[in-house]
């Protein structure tokens, strides 16, 4: 089951896709202004704002499955 946090996150990013983009290694969705995917520090990047919403819409409907670095800053608290 997701969680509500997702789906909240999924909402901000498809209300405006052009400030994310979508990372071609992990698929993660990160801010605009950054160089490298705090994920898997990969740097090439989707900016299509229709890939990035698709991309949100289903992150919002399915499951965690990957740890991302948000879930080790949690995890030290």
């Amino acid at each position: 089951m997701t969680t509500p946090d997702r789906k909240e996150m999924a909402n901000t990013i498809v209300n405006d896709p052009t400030s994310y983009k979508v990372c071609l290694v992990c698929g993660a969705i990160v801010d605009k202004a950054v160089d490298s995917c705090p994920d898997c520090l990969a740097y090439r990047f989707d900016e299509n704002a229709a890939h990035v919403a698709d991309v949100a819409l289903d992150m919002a409907v399915r499951p965690q499955t990957a740890v991302s670095h948000l879930d080790m800053s949690n995890a030290a608290d």
